[in-house]
């Protein structure tokens, strides 16, 4: 369902300045911006970082963000199931049947747009040093680099959790040669990105001193949330030194939540459907605003490609029945007779809770059109805009990239795996009080524990971009896959390099 729209970015830098290609590695006129004389202020280079920050999660259009972005988030995990009209798109299906190569459109975007996040990143760290020293406060530079160097960290960890090996970008190419880079070890890659996000955080800001203008910037949390992820996922490839990666990830989880800077937010759903913005739970988020004031505006198609056809959107992707046995599997055993509620926060599904004439939740008094005639069916709820008149039109609803709620079950996972279930498990029950009120687990066990936290991680975080990562560092990618009658095989855990960066980079051969 392919559609021409793109968003407008709020903030751009001269083309000149945007590519490392061999266009722009020659000289350019005088009367145009280079970057010799672009770095002048701290504007400036408040602009460069904006710019920096637009590459995030490809967020640079329908093809970028909505198609391809959604087919490998979503198409890999297993309690998913594509709608019919995806079948009219290979390079949609590829993901889904674990049959993608090295030419597939979706993996060429991934590649070029982290690149490109890193190239102006990169920018930003050689250029603020040429600013004169009167042009910027002290503070002011510290704060833009520790910004910069986390989006290094950033867009690298997103390549390194997609491709077995990635080239490390730490500078700006200005030659053939820089360009024609090779590929690094993942040691070398976790150790740099690990590096970046630990210079970061000690001239980031909390949250609480953040203004109001500035949210959706980085900040402290953000950045020791980030190095507590890192260290989780290093752990799973490094059975030598993981005790080492639990700790250090325990200790800089620990940190955030001793912040007080976040809290559960109890109403899960508002986080999803644009009505809670950065809220109480919200961590790092990707900023949507529809508000065209000032000619710039982000905002995305994402609620039409997910909303089920039957509720007027496209209906690329569904929940699958394997998804809805885990989120029912406890009964009924909330507050008032009810499943989870994260259940009904993230699909819909034929239940008296959506069936209910006093208080109708499925768009109105469409439920019989939904669920009517022995229809199955298990939509997404989740990037839904409440009310049906925002489908078919652009919506801005934020998407958490990381919260709070993921903060505590990775420091769960990270107690758990260094050999302390029982300081985990009072850390899980708290966020299944706080978020849901359901009753607390009475569990002991290593085994018991993790049990726990894959289930509390797909109660909290399906189809936001977890679940595939998550199966392949806990080693269940395969039996997962074989369970829901998938097609995989190992050697499609990793993206393969993209066609065109191993035709034009001579040492990727």
């Amino acid at each position: 369902m392919k559609k021409n729209i793109f968003p407008v970015l709020a903030f751009t830098l001269a083309t000149g300045l945007l590519s490392c290609s061999k266009s722009n590695l020659t000289q350019l006129a005088p009367d145009q911006l280079t970057t010799d004389n672009y770095w002048i202020s701290k504007d400036k280079a408040l602009s460069g970082l904006a710019a920096a920050y637009s590459q995030l999660e490809s967020f640079t259009g329908w093809d970028n963000y909505v198609e391809a972005r959604s087919v490998r988030e979503f198409y890999r995990e297993d309690y998913i199931a594509p709608g019919e009209d995806a079948y009219n798109y290979s390079w949609w299906m590829d993901h889904y049947n674990f049959s993608f190569t090295s030419g597939n459109y979706a993996i060429d975007l991934l590649w070029r747009d982290n690149y490109r996040g890193l190239n102006l990143t990169n920018q930003v760290l050689e250029g603020i040093e040429r600013i004169p020293a009167g042009s910027i406060d002290d503070a002011g530079k510290k704060q833009i680099i520790a910004e910069a160097k986390f989006l290094r960290a950033y867009y690298h960890f997103k390549l390194l959790t997609n491709f077995d090996k990635i080239i490390l970008r730490d500078k700006v190419p200005v030659s053939e040669a820089d360009l024609a880079k090779g590929l690094s070890e993942r040691k070398d890659a976790y150790d740099m990105i690990l590096a970046d996000l630990s210079a970061a955080v000690p001239d980031l800001p909390l949250k609480s001193e953040r203004p109001a203008a500035e949210q959706g910037r980085i900040t402290k949390g953000a950045a020791q949330a980030y190095i507590g992820k890192v260290n989780l996922y290093r752990a799973s490839e490094d059975a030598a030194n993981a005790a080492t990666y639990y700790t250090n990830a325990a200790n800089s989880l620990k940190t955030v939540i001793n912040s007080n800077e976040y809290q559960i937010d109890p109403d899960f759903l508002s986080m999803f459907n644009g009505t809670t913005k950065n809220g109480v739970e919200s961590i790092f988020e990707l900023q949507q605003t529809a508000d065209a004031s000032n000619g710039a505006y982000y905002r995305s198609f994402l609620s039409d490609w997910v909303a089920a056809s039957d509720l007027g959107g496209y209906g690329e992707i569904y929940g699958t029945q394997r998804l809805l046995t885990e989120m029912k599997k406890e009964g009924k055993v909330a507050t008032g007779g009810l499943y989870d509620p994260r259940s009904y926060g993230t699909v819909y599904f034929e239940d008296s809770y959506f069936n209910d004439a006093t208080n109708p939740r499925v768009y109105g008094d469409t439920y019989n059109n939904v669920f009517g005639n022995g229809k199955n069916i298990i939509a997404f709820r989740k990037w839904i805009p409440p009310t049906p008149d925002r489908i078919g039109r652009s919506n801005a609803i934020n998407v958490p990239l990381m919260r709070y709620a993921d903060v505590m079950l990775l420091y769960a996972e990270a107690l758990n795996e260094s050999g302390k279930p029982a300081e985990a498990v009072p850390v899980i029950n708290s966020l299944r009080k706080q978020r849901s009120n359901m009753p607390a687990l009475n569990i002991s066990s290593k085994q018991e524990v993790f049990n726990a936290i894959v289930h509390e991680r797909v109660m909290e975080f399906t189809l936001e971009s977890s679940r595939f990562y998550d199966l392949r560092r806990w080693g269940l990618l395969a039996k997962n896959m074989q369970e829901a009658g998938r097609t995989f095989s190992a050697d499609k855990a990793y993206y393969p390099l993209p066609l065109k960066e191993t035709l034009n980079n001579p040492q990727t051969k």
